[in-house]
């Protein structure tokens, strides 16, 4: 038995909803300064594209070599592989007080190239599927560019309705991706769908997802340079990927729901993973001050 076409329609809809209200949710929260700031450190800024759009997603391919996948498990690796910019990273460097300023023209410019890089690499990284490029890149502009771009005009052209629609579309985007997460939960669990996604996923599938978001994070840490701050911002930056992206990317392209389920694996133990190491790094951050205010 499929899932039941009516929770998909309904998740097809919550996705769509959680991507719009994340990505309108970070543009009423930008400035123009903020957006500008990485630009100065050029350096910086290329190490960081590379890390993110060249060494992640060899490194899924790299995976995919060591631990064989099928089709489409290995499709939701590379997209998610393929997807950067995270539009929750400025929020998790602001609580664990690391580098905001950088966090937040890093993501900006992050999604921007993901939008670019998507339709085009796509087709290159996923053997033996078809990626319609058109459709993603119209799906890309849609979903993403265009409330993000309404979005940060808002806060250009009217700072006071920004302030006071970005708390209820942020709540809005919360909400909407814990519904995407029990409706095809719920699916997967009341369905024959769960045996063979189960036994798909497997110990593999967890192996490689939770290998693939530490090796990520791992990466961002190593290449970002002698800054220990900027190393922080990076090893966010690639470990916890752009899942908005990468389902908008889903939408415009695959039915299957396996693919899916790929990502949102992915994706929670990216937010497992995050939260440990925001901990960690919370903690360091506050001793630091504590020890600052001492002397």
């Amino acid at each position: 038995m499929a899932m039941d076409p009516l929770l998909v329609e309904i998740g097809d809809y919550a996705i769509l909803f959680f991507v719009v209200t994340s990505i309108a949710a970070m543009g009423l929260d930008l400035t123009v300064r903020e957006i500008i700031e990485p630009w100065k450190k050029k350096g910086l800024l290329s190490i960081s594209l590379i890390a993110n759009f060249v060494v992640v997603p060899l490194f899924a391919l790299l995976i995919m070599k060591i631990v064989p996948l099928d089709i489409d498990l290995a499709t939701g690796l590379i997209i998610v592989a393929a997807a950067a910019g995270a539009p929750s990273l400025p929020k998790a460097m602001g609580i664990i007080k690391g580098n905001v300023a950088y966090a937040v023209g890093l993501t900006m410019i992050l999604i921007l190239a993901t939008i670019v890089y998507m339709p085009i690499m796509l087709p290159y990284l996923i053997e033996g599927v078809s990626v319609d490029q058109t459709g993603t890149a119209l799906y890309l502009v849609i979903f993403m560019l265009i409330p993000l771009v309404v979005a940060m005009a808002v806060r250009k052209l009217a700072p006071a309705v920004a302030r006071r629609l970005y708390p209820v579309i942020n709540r809005g985007s919360d909400l909407s991706i814990i519904a995407v997460l029990l409706l095809y939960s719920t699916a997967l669990f009341t369905s024959d769908f769960s045996i063979r996604a189960g036994a798909l996923l497997g110990l593999e599938g967890i192996i490689v997802a939770v290998l693939f978001i530490l090796g990520s994070f791992l990466i961002g840490y190593l290449m970002g340079g002698p800054d220990l701050k900027n190393r922080e911002v990076l090893a966010f930056g690639t470990g916890f990927r752009n899942v908005s992206a990468a389902l908008v990317v889903i939408s415009a392209n695959f039915e299957d729901p396996q693919i899916l389920f790929m990502v949102l694996v992915i994706a929670i133990f990216g937010i497992v993973f995050m939260m440990i190491f925001g901990g960690i790094l919370y903690r360091k951050h506050r001793r630091q001050i504590r020890k600052t205010e001492l002397y």
